[in-house]
């Protein structure tokens, strides 16, 4: 039997696992995707797997609903940050950790833990302003994870799952890339909705994707604010910048635990 712990980060949820010893076989794709299947396992968009590092106080390995390990997912780091605390009864407040992608850093501000999103690059790399005709203007850039990103007059009104899922499989991006799309509220406020890829669907909050569009905004003059507020389908996320450094923060919940058969 195996415990786990069951988090939700504004409805990104995760399957967290301690695997500090090293038993579990994360290349096991079919037992993970099984486990992560909505009517049939758990159900979640990702496991993450809390493990030892030599260095830092972990490392954190993520795998997709699919079943694929991918460099990062900032709405995870929020969980495995809580999760640590609990497992290891830390009474510090910030940590740093691996993750396939490079070295991070987190802390608590009350019931908002902050990540420092240590990985920006390649911000218009490629040119994606024909992805989507109707778009007002947008960006590719990777922060971890590779996005695109669209400013729409009205995200509601977009077709996340067929657009997003076509971009996904253009050949300009072998490895697949996520797609956001936003638009302004008021100033420092948007609403955005987010396509991924390795759960091939719209999902409730994409942590790294909405570094992303504050990016896009920043870098094209779109917003000026130095925190800027997303609403997502989940809930309240917040992406500041300070000394040239770039934070994600918002609430992440423990919803349950529990264990499952080996």
């Amino acid at each position: 039997m195996t415990n786990f712990s069951k988090y939700s980060s504004n409805g990104n949820d995760f399957i967290v696992i301690d695997n500090r010893d090293g038993k579990q076989d994360v290349h096991n794709i079919e037992k993970w995707q099984r486990l992560c299947q909505r009517n049939f396992g758990i159900g979640a968009d990702g496991v993450v797997f809390l493990e030892s590092s030599d260095e830092y106080d972990f490392h954190m390995r993520y795998l997709n609903a699919d079943g694929g390990e991918v460099s990062m997912c900032g709405n995870a780091t929020r969980a495995i940050t809580d999760f640590y605390r609990r497992v290891t009864d830390a009474h510090n407040s910030d940590f740093t950790f691996t993750t396939k992608s490079g070295v991070y850093s987190s802390g608590l501000d009350g019931d908002v833990i902050w990540v420092h999103m240590a990985t920006i690059k390649d911000e218009d790399l490629y040119d994606i302003s024909g992805k989507y005709e109707e778009a007002i203007d947008s960006m590719y850039v990777n922060t971890g994870v590779e996005h695109c990103v669209f400013m729409v007059y009205d995200a509601q009104e977009v077709d996340v799952e067929t657009i997003g899922k076509r971009i996904r499989y253009d050949k300009d991006f072998p490895e697949g890339v996520n797609s956001n799309f936003i638009h302004k509220i008021d100033d420092g406020e948007y609403r955005i909705r987010t396509y991924e890829r390795g759960v091939e669907g719209e999902t409730f909050a994409c942590g790294t994707g909405n570094v992303a569009a504050a990016c896009m905004l920043w870098d094209k003059g779109h917003e000026h604010s130095d925190e800027i507020e997303f609403q997502t389908n989940g809930g309240i996320l917040f992406v500041k910048r300070a000394a040239e450094m770039i934070y994600l923060g918002g609430q992440t919940k423990l919803i349950y635990t529990g264990e499952f058969h080996d």
